[in-house]
């Protein structure tokens, strides 16, 4: 057996071997055996080998949702390389950071994003060998990807991730669930969030079919429900925020048989309609706590209908095979199989959060800054350390949001944190000193992703300090309900349709006033939002709403005139 036999694109080639004419990937009405994706993956193989792709060679993957994605992201690991996945909804300036960072020459583009580099490479490669390119020199600690996280610094930091890492979190959680050929799983995640690395290799390294969720049905839960039944997925992979959306349907005529949470806290009491429904035997809930830098996930707790009245707070059980957790004066320090090289040209902080392992002579251990407390030998988590906050599903460091503020001319400083919105879930304010900016929003919308777009902004005079002269955060004032201040000026809407349509926005984005012209997104409002604000539309109001209306027609005129089209 070769030396790079426990390398990602291996294990594939193996399922080639056993399954060539089963199902590996789908989207929409495009599919491809695992000959077909083999072939595919190989001609583009070759052609990164070409450019001088090799073990360790960092491989830029800018591609929409599609089979070409995973071609993409598999050619690399082939050739050698490893791959830098950038998400083609986030700023172009943002990505162009990351390539540059990560020192890539190379990237694999669809062209939906225009970003330049010395080659770029179709993913849709239809000439060349169609056999696995020869690669010395890899091995299972060769990198197999790069994953950009949002960093405290003021820019995002590389995880540098390695073959046997990914394996190790395979190998581990196979024979715990079960894991087999006759598997469904969804593509839900980004391909720039590390929750996908779960569900594509999960998918295709245990000969199991990975269906890839379009963008269009990941925004609709009743069009998600239904892909579910088509294509009687087995494992599905979700955060809690996603997952709620869900329990309000109708979800007969599914076949889940596992059900993993991940990216967010998980509230037990919100599954109980689910189990109330379903029961807790089938399919199977699971808790999973994990970490970019420990290779996704790290412990692992069967949440049981139970746990709905009696489990306090949220549990993460205990760790993954081949893991380990230590609490160290109340901070999780994982261990095992999972840790990661370290951070990509960042020696200092590596060596900060990276440390030896007490137990493990020669190996490491992350300070993952998450807090948790020991219940029997259970885990409950219970925070942050840090400033670090997760927001569905998204990790976000508040120095990153806030050092994009001050690069904002009007912006004198500025203080980012997190609380609840209306819905139970949680959301970014901006406080800020300086010069009025109507502009602000639209400006971090060219340096940050939708999801660390503060959804309210409060300008102060100044801020409040503690003792020692730091600002108070416990003092900051809350938000008022005031329209913030915008481009647009104020219209009132006219029409009992547009009124209704206004109090049901306002009550969504915790906003008093809406104008005619106000822009749904521009008043805090994002993609899951707008999803259940559609909903409530079609419930109160007997209309024919969904996340594509308020997407194409974000302002309460247009969303009116839109409606009254339909009727």
């Amino acid at each position: 057996m070769s030396v790079d036999s426990d390398c990602i694109h291996r294990w594939f080639e193996r399922q080639v071997g056993l399954r060539g004419h089963a199902v590996a990937v789908v989207c929409g009405t495009d599919r491809l055996t695992y000959r077909e994706l083999d072939r595919r993956a190989n001609r583009l193989a070759h052609r990164l080998r070409g450019l001088g792709v090799g073990p360790e060679t960092p491989v830029a993957v800018c591609v929409r949702r599609s089979t070409h994605l995973v071609t993409a992201l598999l050619a690399t690991l082939k050739a050698g390389g490893c791959y830098l996945p950038l998400d083609p909804a986030h700023p172009a300036e943002r990505l162009a950071a990351m390539i540059a960072d990560a020192g890539a020459t190379v990237l694999i583009s669809d062209g939906t994003v225009e970003l330049h580099v010395e080659h770029t490479v179709d993913p849709d490669v239809h000439d060349g060998p169609d056999t696995p390119p020869a690669v010395d020199g890899l091995a299972p600690d060769s990198l197999a990807y790069i994953m950009y996280t949002s960093g405290s610094t003021g820019r995002p930091k590389g995880v540098m991730v390695e073959h046997r890492n990914v394996i190790g979190l395979l190998t581990a959680t196979r024979d715990l669930f079960e894991f087999g050929p006759n598997d469904v799983w969804t593509m839900f995640a980004s391909a720039a969030f590390d929750v996908s690395v779960w569900e594509m290799w999960g998918a295709l390294l245990h000969g199991g079919t990975l269906i890839v969720v379009p963008d269009r049905v990941k925004r609709s839960p009743e069009e998600f429900r239904d892909l579910l039944r088509e294509h009687q997925v087995t494992v599905l992979n979700q955060t809690p925020s996603a997952f709620g959306q869900l329990v309000d349907l109708d979800t007969t005529g599914l076949n889940l048989r596992v059900v993993v949470f991940a990216g967010e806290e998980l509230k037990f009491g919100s599954l109980r309609p689910w189990f109330d429904r379903h029961g807790d035997r089938t399919p199977l809930l699971v808790n999973m706590y994990g970490i970019t830098e420990t290779t996704v996930h790290s412990t692992f707790r069967v949440v049981t209908a139970a746990d709905v009245d009696t489990a306090p707070g949220s549990m993460i059980g205990g760790a993954l095979p081949g893991q380990s957790i230590t609490l160290v004066d109340g901070e999780i320090h994982v261990g095992g199989s999972g840790v990661t090289r370290g951070y990509l040209g960042q020696p200092r902080l590596t060596a900060e959060r990276y440390l030896p392992d007490p137990a493990r002579p020669g190996m490491r251990v992350y300070r993952s800054g998450d807090t948790a407390r020991a219940v029997g030998d259970d885990l409950r988590y219970t925070g942050r350390l840090d400033h670090q906050v997760k927001i569905r599903g998204h990790r976000i460091e508040l120095g990153e949001v806030e050092a994009a503020l001050r690069g904002h001319t009007g912006v004198k400083d500025a203080v980012v944190t997190a609380a609840p919105d209306p819905s139970g879930d949680r959301r970014l304010i901006a406080y800020w000193v300086g010069e009025t900016a109507p502009d602000l929003r639209d400006h971090l919308k060219h340096t940050l992703p939708e999801y660390m777009v503060p959804a309210a902004f409060v300008r102060l005079d100044r801020f409040p300090l503690t003792p020692n002269g730091k600002v108070d955060r416990q003092a900051l004032p809350d938000p008022d309900n005031a329209r913030p201040d915008l481009a647009e000026p104020f219209t009132a809407p006219g029409t009992p349709l547009e009124q209704a349509i206004a109090a049901i926005w306002a009550e969504a984005l915790w906003v008093d006033e809406i104008g005619l012209d106000d822009d749904f997104f521009d008043l805090g409002g994002q993609s899951l939002l707008a999803t259940q604000v559609a909903a409530t539309m079609r419930e109160r109001l007997g209309v024919d709403a969904s996340l594509r209306l308020l997407l194409d027609e974000p302002t309460i005129r247009l969303c009116a005139k839109a409606l009254e089209r339909r009727s």
